[in-house]
């Protein structure tokens, strides 16, 4: 394990979190569990980002912060994977954005825009559907459209 791997985790921590002290935390943990067991996998990144997202969730519903909703798996497919790509996201909007995402959107956000992962390979990678994440990827479009119409009627209005 090395310095980068850990920051990599780190920020897959900080998107599911929303909170450094946490997202220090979920880290923490995750690395503790691989260090005690046994267990040496060939993709270790994957499986400590695995490990990861079971202790957050598994955090989540202890604590009742996060309610996950399930998504029907039949549910229609309402975006190709390049429609994200056409929207230009301005710095000083992600923060607020990333507010506005729950954990599950943050995570996928996370995958697809920093990892660079494509949409069948976070959903085999989360082990969900592909057009669950499709939706998921469709409503953080949504919420970047609102975003950024509002920002910018705002910038209008105030000019």
């Amino acid at each position: 394990m090395d310095r980068e791997l850990l920051q990599s985790l780190y920020r897959y921590c900080i998107c599911l979190t929303g909170h450094s002290a946490q997202a220090e935390d979920l880290l923490q943990t995750a690395v503790e569990n691989w260090l005690k067991g046994c267990s040496r996998p060939v993709q270790l990144k994957a499986y400590l980002r695995k490990v990861i997202r079971n202790q957050f969730i598994d955090d989540c519903r202890r604590l009742k912060l996060v309610d996950f909703e399930p998504l029907d798996d039949n549910a229609p497919v309402l975006l190709d994977e390049t429609c994200l790509e056409e929207i230009e996201i301005q710095h000083n909007l992600i923060e607020h954005l990333f507010e506005l995402l729950n954990p599950a959107e943050r995570e996928v956000l996370y995958l697809w825009a920093i990892e660079g992962y494509s949409a069948a390979e976070i959903a085999e990678d989360l082990q969900q559907p592909r057009g669950t994440i499709l939706s998921r990827l469709h409503r953080i479009k949504l919420k970047t459209a609102d975003l950024a119409l509002g920002d910018s009627a705002q910038t209008i209005g105030g000019q």
